[in-house]
């Protein structure tokens, strides 16, 4: 199998790809990326165009690569709702085809990238990893389903990999608006209001650069080792309040905006935060960035951005996707 340092991402253009390619990079590796999108966030090109659920050239990709970082998901719960057979479409079986195109090639690694969203609503808190899988949601139903096929398909093909659970990441000010800390920096500083679906939610906010650093570690890992561990939180094991959240948004932008709460989702998880042990353990990995120093940051890039004049187009799409929504994380 090959040793070479070099890896393919896909859903590279997306905020968790962006950051991993930047974070590859400075590690001495070789990281392309594959994306519906021309360009990633931070406007760098995207050498491989294209729809994981359709692309004909998927092994040809992987046969320069020793590892694969698959990202490339319908990202959001609120999307997943709406449109579940494209989720599993391309969350599920874009996976399976991912892995086939991997093994037929050689890969040595994969990393997965997967969700809180496993876990439901937990009945204790902080959640551990051995916590038993009830999603309420079809994303997370599907992100189950990933996991086990990873863990199955890569057992029988020789590969190495690691399930990464991820928690509330941010911290590009080009992530999706909706996304919860990016809505809520771009409404604070045009000084509209907050909206908080239901109220009294807890969750665990990772800063999108530990989220990078801990998949490089985790790759590092996989291609020294070529032993697969068991699934890991990724996340600073640190409760924050959503109203608390706000207030650090309305505090740092120094806005007078206002907070409403609205309805809540059946769909979305009330409080959710995780136990990072395991990732410290096996990895040596601790996330870095707590959240008024990553909110800073990201509201200081979201100035300068707006500063700025207009950058590249993350479009065009390859004909072929050019009706579907941005889906890779």
């Amino acid at each position: 199998m090959k040793q070479n340092k070099n890896v393919l991402i896909t859903g590279g253009g997306g905020l968790i790809g962006t950051a991993a390619r930047r974070a590859f990079a400075a590690a001495g590796w070789h990281a392309v990326a594959l994306d519906l999108r021309a360009h990633d966030l931070a406007g760098r090109r995207v050498e491989h165009i294209g729809d994981l659920t359709t692309e004909p050239r998927l092994e040809a990709m992987l046969a320069e690569v020793s590892g694969v970082v698959h990202l490339a998901a319908v990202s959001r719960v609120c999307d997943a709702e709406r449109q579940p057979e494209r989720c599993s479409q391309v969350n599920l079986h874009g996976t399976a085809r991912l892995l086939t195109a991997a093994a037929n090639a050689g890969c040595r690694w994969l990393i997965f990238g997967s969700s809180r969203e496993v876990y439901g609503e937990p009945t204790s808190l902080p959640v551990r990893e051995s916590t038993t899988l009830q999603p309420i949601n079809h994303y997370g139903r599907v992100k189950v389903a990933g996991e086990r096929l990873v863990a199955e398909q890569c057992a029988a093909h020789g590969m190495a990999h690691s399930v990464l659970r991820f928690s509330n990441v941010y911290g590009h000010p080009h992530d999706h608006n909706s996304r919860l800390t990016n809505a809520f920096i771009r409404r604070a500083l045009a000084g509209a209001a907050l909206e908080i679906h239901g109220g009294g939610q807890v969750f665990d906010f990772t800063y999108c650069n530990d989220t990078a650093a801990a998949i490089v570690a985790a790759a590092e890992y996989l291609h020294t080792n070529h032993v697969s561990p068991p699934p890991m939180h990724v996340l600073t094991g640190q409760p924050t309040a959503i109203d608390e959240l706000a207030r650090m948004v309305l505090a740092i932008t120094n806005s007078n905006a206002e907070v409403v709460v609205t309805a809540g989702r059946e769909y979305d998880v009330h409080q959710f935060y995780g136990h990072p042990g395991l990732l410290q353990q096996t990895l040596n990995f601790t996330c870095q960035t707590n959240l008024r120093a990553g909110l800073a940051q990201t509201i200081q890039d979201y100035r300068q951005a707006a500063a700025q004049p207009s950058r590249p187009s993350r479009l065009p799409r390859p004909q072929h996707a050019a009706r579907q929504p941005e889906s890779y994380a």
